[in-house]
């Protein structure tokens, strides 16, 4: 039986981060902080266009303001410790 698993890429904020939010691919003027301690998935397969590294949050609050980002690799040494 030959089965076929993807490696994921998790993260874990540990400098906080403030971002510009957008709706989708437009900028709506507000900034939000990226929280030290909070996880993420990398999913490159999935993009909106913005930078070239797509995080997915893996908090799994309702109210969570901010469910992905998008940020270049210097960006994600800088603010991000891989798990």
């Amino acid at each position: 039986m030959d089965k076929t698993f993807e490696e994921l890429s998790m993260y874990i904020c540990n400098i906080p981060l403030v971002i510009k939010m957008c709706d989708n691919t437009t900028l709506t003027g507000k900034e939000a902080v990226v929280k030290g301690g909070s996880k993420w998935r990398r999913d490159d397969k999935q993009t909106h266009g913005l930078s070239t590294v797509h995080l997915l949050n893996l908090s799994g609050r309702v109210n969570e303001e901010i469910l992905w980002l998008e940020l270049d690799e210097k960006v994600l040494e800088e603010h991000f410790l891989k798990i």
